[in-house]
């Protein structure tokens, strides 16, 4: 078990961090055979796993990501609970292993410590108050849920939430109707739509919150979003703009119909992946693919995926515990995806050559193959194109910035051997 810490501002790795990611690749080349589990927060386990599988070019598959090690106690509770360990080794800091090791045996566990360093003295520690401090919470912890008082606390979570949300709903009609407005009032169409609505992203819209009915909630945050959703809202905002529909009602229409198979709103039919999005898109005429069915220039690359992320991670997911589920899921998996993408190499080429077929404004999934770090998803990130100086540019959204990026679309690719090419796609827009 690898566990995680604070990443510096720029999402780069901490001195700590460093430590435990070089010795994991030591132990990684002197054990063929050890698995590691790495756990923590999306953003400092994500970090991790990519430099170990990027720079030091680690397989894949020697790692399991909890994304739900929130802290020290609940990161060794995952590993009891979802991967059923009882004995492992815990790989952190000197002055952390005490703690680590009481909290595992006082949850039936047997584990092990590997210190990353050998010149921390605990009683110069400046974490040695946070530590005591600490043990205490984690003892009361492991009392709570011995007691099975800790269903008790997840009741009231979940009642807590409900609530939030109903008075939430309430008091957000009116300002959702005064962001449709806005967003809608005075389109440039000088550009591409896409692109005038990703900029309108960058003004930090409010936010939206709806919910479909009590089993299948779904929020949409304008104003905090990622590669995904930045996009899941352009084409949302677009289409309200293109059909003229100017409603709210008309924008929770659009989203049903970009997330759900036939519309049925369920856990089950959700498009859990971009691929499937694009694809009931691409059927419902709101967005078309560029690209031949079969290998052409310059769509030499021919991708042909079966998704399966939500199956391998099914312990991460609760939805997914439901049989019924996890079946429908899992066939949906199976029928797979075929198109053609554009090879990294060709992303050199100006904008006068074959590259040309590519528009500003077009959506550009970054294609990988299954076995990269993202355990089984079919794209690695999501990029907006936009041509500068015959050179193909994109905007994108990543943790801590949205906007043009700062490089053109081979330089950014080209040192990242798990993004092997780029799919395209096209929103449907008539101007006449």
């Amino acid at each position: 078990m690898v566990l995680g810490a604070k990443l510096r501002p720029d999402n780069s790795l901490s001195p700590i961090l460093k430590l435990r990611v070089k010795l994991v690749s030591i132990l990684a080349n002197t054990y063929p055979d050890w698995i590691f589990y790495l756990s923590g927060c999306c953003a400092d386990t994500t970090v991790i796993y990519r430099t170990l599988v990027e720079d030091y070019h680690i397989p894949e598959d020697r790692f399991v990501i909890d994304f739900y090690g929130k802290n020290t106690f609940h990161s060794i509770l995952n590993m009891k609970r979802d991967f059923q360990q009882s004995r492992f080794y815990i790989l952190t800091s000197s002055f952390h292993i005490g703690r680590c090791l009481r909290i595992a045996r006082w949850q039936g566990l047997e584990a092990w410590g590997i210190d990353i360093s050998n010149y921390e003295k605990v009683k110069k520690n400046p974490y040695l108050w946070r530590e005591r401090l600490a043990m205490v919470k984690s003892l009361m912890l492991s009392m709570l849920i011995r007691m099975q008082i800790d269903r008790l606390v997840k009741w009231y979570h979940t009642q807590r939430r409900r609530w939030y949300r109903y008075l939430g709903e309430r008091h957000l009609d009116e300002r959702n109707r005064q962001i449709m407005e806005q967003a809608l009032a005075s389109v440039d169409e000088t550009i591409p739509l896409t692109e005038h609505f990703f900029l309108q992203m960058k003004l930090n819209l409010p936010f939206v919150f709806w919910s479909f009915d009590e089993k299948e909630h779904f929020a949409v945050n304008l104003c905090s979003v990622d590669c995904t959703t930045v996009i899941e809202n352009v084409l949302a905002l677009a289409l309200c703009y293109r059909d003229n529909r100017r409603t709210y009602a008309d924008l929770i229409d659009y989203y049903r119909r970009i997330h759900y198979k036939d519309g049925i709103i369920s856990f089950a039919t959700r498009n859990h992946y971009f691929t499937w999005m694009m694809e009931l898109a691409i059927k419902e005429g709101f967005v078309e693919r560029i690209g031949p069915d079969e290998p052409t220039f310059p769509f030499t690359g021919l991708m042909d995926i079966k998704p399966s992320y939500m199956t391998l991670n099914k312990h991460l997911i609760g939805q997914m515990a439901h049989e019924e589920n996890y079946r429908a899921i899992e066939a949906r998996q199976q029928e797979g995806v075929r198109y053609t993408y554009i090879p990294r190499e060709l992303f050199n080429m100006p904008q006068d050559s074959e590259l040309g077929v590519i528009h500003d404004g077009d959506i550009l999934a970054v294609t990988c193959d299954q076995h990269t770090w993202s355990r089984g998803l079919e794209t690695k990130h999501l990029l907006l194109a936009k041509w500068i100086d015959g050179r193909l540019h994109f905007y994108h959204s990543t943790d801590d910035y949205i906007g043009l990026g700062k490089e053109d679309v081979y330089t950014y690719l080209k040192d990242k051997f798990t993004m092997n090419g780029v799919a395209v796609y096209r929103f449907k827009y008539n101007k006449a």
